[in-house]
């Protein structure tokens, strides 16, 4: 009877680790850069795609596919498991995001402080006897 209990418990525990396999693939693929992540706007379905390695993740729910270049696996999450996938996979795509963001602004920053010290200059330039017009003639300045 004992040796039953065994066989079944590292049945079980393989099982348990087979069908979270996708679950792991999937955290693996997250955490590399060059991953690209898409979410479809109408259905929300999640896309992970890595050229590099020719893998592409299509989640659908709790259910989804594995696609490498030679095989294609359709794989069922638990809910547990979904669960943690969406809020890394949100997680992850909210970080690179404003990643994004920031590198935008920070060259509108640039850009705008360029626009800023070229009317600075404009403002303070000086006429032909050194008097400063404030981008006015001296005529209207009063």
């Amino acid at each position: 009877m004992r040796l039953a209990y065994r066989k079944q418990y590292y049945t079980q525990q393989n099982q348990e680790k087979y069908q979270r396999a996708p679950l792991f693939i999937c955290m693996k693929l997250l955490k590399i850069e060059d991953s690209l992540l898409l979410i479809a706007p109408v259905s929300d379905d999640k896309y992970i795609y890595n050229e590099r390695l020719g893998i592409l993740v299509s989640l659908l729910g709790h259910r989804g596919s594995i696609i490498d270049r030679t095989y294609s696996y359709d794989i069922n999450l638990s809910n547990k498991d979904w669960d943690k996938l969406d809020k890394l996979f949100s997680n992850e795509m909210q970080k690179r995001t404003k990643k994004i963001e920031e590198q935008i602004v920070s060259n509108v920053k640039h850009s705008l402080d360029n626009i800023y010290s070229k009317i600075n200059k404009d403002i303070n330039k000086t006429d032909e006897k050194g008097q400063v017009y404030n981008g006015r003639p001296v005529g209207e300045l009063n």
